[in-house]
């Protein structure tokens, strides 16, 4: 692994202008980042000194110093203290199509060829680290430099080895959400009779027609951030509580309106309150979109 009390390399600019970058504070170890790509992919670990594996075929070297000089010239925040550097195949694919514009900041850096395969799986690796980490990603080519929205990311998930019968879950709900409503009321009875329950899935009406949605089903295999917990390996149940917002192209959009984020910050709320009352009754894990562990005391705080 890196060892984060030597002296560290500085990043030179002409070696990392053709590859993407992540950037990171002063206070994120490389320890830090080891536990997240883990957390990810089966593959991932230190592959060598200051080589860490992220998926198959994808590395980050590093940590790199950085000096002024390439903080400025690179445009990196004013907290930039070191970097790590992408080695990962190229692959793009068509122009990124007019009406997704503006949505995606990653996306809106390759204009002329969108990356796909291991590339875009690799930029999702350090899009969700830099989220977590409070830091950056730096795009080869066209030298953007995306800062993720960690607040963006409301949605959360239990993952839990009980599985909660849907009246139960039901009343769970209607005390933590407003205006709760199963979709199973929506089949018809007879149809009903003749299905085998593998899942359910309850909203919420938030008002201006925003949902928050439970999803409730058992999955084919225990996600990678749990392969090392024993109660995993006998099933787990995935209780997802997303937000459905009306109009998910403003509300996802790179710069919402002061609106959508006051709507996504209530969203939110609500979906903390659901996932710790879950939690309680099912225990398990939470984990968020990116697939990372979340503590359940860092939930619920006004």
């Amino acid at each position: 692994m890196a060892d984060d009390t030597t002296a560290r390399p500085t990043l030179d600019r002409g070696l990392a202008d053709p590859h993407h970058l992540l950037v990171l504070p002063a206070e994120v170890t490389a320890d830090d980042l080891e536990a997240l790509a883990v957390s990810r992919d089966e593959d991932a670990g230190w592959a060598g000194p200051s080589q860490l594996r992220v998926q198959a075929g994808v590395q980050l070297t590093g940590p790199w110093g950085l000096d002024r000089a390439l903080r400025s010239g690179f445009d990196l925040p004013a907290w930039a203290d070191h970097a790590y550097l992408l080695l990962c195949p190229v692959q793009r694919g068509g122009p990124l199509p007019p009406e997704l514009r503006g949505i995606d900041p990653v996306l809106d850096a390759f204009p002329e060829g969108v990356p796909h395969g291991v590339e875009s799986e690799a930029l999702g690796h350090l899009r969700a680290f830099a989220r977590r980490l409070g830091g950056a990603v730096r795009l080869a080519g066209s030298g953007a430099v995306v800062v993720p929205d960690a607040d963006a990311a409301v949605d959360l998930t239990v993952l839990a080895p009980v599985w909660l019968d849907h009246d139960v879950c039901l009343q769970v709900l209607t005390q933590t959400l407003p205006e709760v409503h199963s979709l199973l009321d929506d089949i018809p009875d007879e149809l009903a009779r003749l299905q085998v329950l593998e899942g359910y899935a309850i909203v919420a009406h938030l008002g201006e027609g925003d949902l928050v949605e439970v999803a409730v089903g058992g999955l084919q295999q225990p996600p990678v951030v749990l392969r090392g917990t024993p109660w995993a390996h006998g099933g787990v149940v995935a209780y997802e509580v997303r937000w459905r917002p009306h109009h998910p192209e403003q509300a996802f959009a790179a710069r919402p309106s002061l609106g959508q984020r006051r709507a996504r910050a209530r969203a939110g709320a609500l979906i903390e309150r659901t996932v710790l009352a879950l939690h309680a009754l099912t225990g398990g894990e939470i984990s968020d979109d990116d697939g990372f562990l979340v503590e359940p005391g860092d939930l619920g705080r006004d």
